[in-house]
């Protein structure tokens, strides 16, 4: 069903792609949907690389550059006069930042225009929060990895090692470290000084599955599994090679989970496969659009339109997907020179970016040639401050 003309409101930081990618989804979805999007100004700076790509980008109808910071009162009003001036239709967050602002405002919000459907604010607070998390899962008896607040550890020799150091609120795999042994330096420095930010987690042996869905009132409406392919060191998401499958032992643990939080809206699922239990792990949960929006998208589920429908109560069809590969365009590269290509350039980043020219010239030129002459700038100016120095 095509919806004529709606005006949406993303408020966003724009330090990453995931407003792009849902906006590019609603936009695949239905051309005529006006794209208002306010950024926080705490993210109006020379290191944000990605406001240069939403600055100049076709897709996006509007760009307004807020003065007051996203979780501030002033923003908030800020958005209230958008919505009445603009005459906007729905308020859709997109990245971990703006699903909290919304979800805090969600009341005087829902009086001037819709609200994505969203999970209950206690909800919310439980999937961004990985012990209460955690908490629930083993209250629920759902499958999770053993783990404890770092301030509660009263003898660090318990835990079979591996175990991985993690901030309790984070995403994208940030801060997050795996240590071997007791013996490691660093884990007793910082079982020292012990505080309720982080936990420590035990090690699964295996592999990483994502499964992204969309639910009301804990029922999975729509999902997809992927296997990640990707060749990222390090926690961050591995998400440059996507395979994306059918499991039945994952959409069993990931509906159990969501059934308890009667989970509305979207989120992305990190588990685990323990390649010694042959069993799934849940790990966390990203109550926000995800990385890989994109390769869902061209396996035929479009997250944000759906989203978009059950938010505006328009009843949709039961939706599947295909098996197949998404990558991104220098994994493509690689993967056909070395033999190893499985799939085609169709089925990769570049038809989405292609589509957007001025948006992806303006970002590469900002990342290649601005980027460089600032750091070489900083680079004189450090070099010129120490041959002062040496003068004195």
């Amino acid at each position: 069903m095509k919806i004529q003309q709606p005006s949406v409101l993303i408020p966003d930081p724009c330090n990453n792609p995931l407003a792009y990618y849902a906006i590019r989804c609603l936009k695949k979805a239905n051309s005529e949907f006006k794209i208002n999007v306010i950024v926080s100004s705490d993210q109006v700076s020379d290191e944000n690389q990605w406001l240069y790509f939403y600055k100049h980008s076709a897709y996006i109808d509007s760009l307004v550059i807020s003065k007051n910071r996203m979780n501030s009162i002033k923003y908030l009003d800020e958005v209230i006069r958008t919505i009445e001036t603009q005459g906007i239709n729905i308020i859709f967050p997109a990245s971990e930042e703006s699903f909290k602002f919304v979800s805090k405002y969600r009341d005087k919000l829902s009086k001037l225009c819709r609200v994505v459907a969203l999970p209950s604010e206690e909800n919310l607070d439980t999937a961004f929060d990985k012990w209460k998390l955690h908490l629930l899962l083993k209250k629920h008896n759902i499958l999770t990895p053993e783990t404890v607040l770092l301030k509660e550890i009263e003898n660090i020799s318990q835990f079979n090692y591996p175990v991985i150091l993690k901030p309790v609120d984070g995403s994208g795999g940030k801060n997050i470290q795996k240590f071997e042994s007791l013996e490691e330096e660093n884990f007793q420095a910082l079982c020292n000084y012990p505080n309720d930010a982080y936990i420590v987690q035990k090690y699964v042996p295996g592999h990483d599955i994502g499964c992204s869905v969309l639910c009301q009132d804990g029922q999975v409406l729509a999902y997809t599994i992927q296997q990640q392919l990707g060749l990222t060191k390090g926690f961050t998401p591995k998400i440059d090679k996507l395979k994306f499958v059918h499991d039945s032992a994952v959409i069993d643990i990931v509906t159990k989970t969501m059934n308890v939080l009667k989970w509305n809206g979207v989120a992305n699922l990190d588990l685990r496969y323990n390649s010694q239990t042959g069993q799934i792990n849940v790990i966390e949960i990203n109550p926000r659009f995800w990385q890989s929006l994109m390769g869902s998208l061209s396996v035929g589920v479009n997250f944000p339109y759906i989203l978009y429908l059950l938010s505006n109560n328009i009843n949709f069809e039961k939706i599947s997907y295909k098996e197949q590969y998404y990558a991104k365009f220098h994994r493509f590269i690689q993967d056909a020179f070395n033999g190893s290509l499985e799939y085609s350039l169709f089925d990769t980043n570049v038809k989405y970016f292609l589509s957007d020219p001025s948006g992806i010239l303006h970002f590469l030129f900002y990342k290649l040639i601005k980027q460089k002459l600032l750091q070489n700038m900083k680079s004189i100016f450090s070099l010129q401050s120490q041959k002062l120095q040496n003068v004195k």
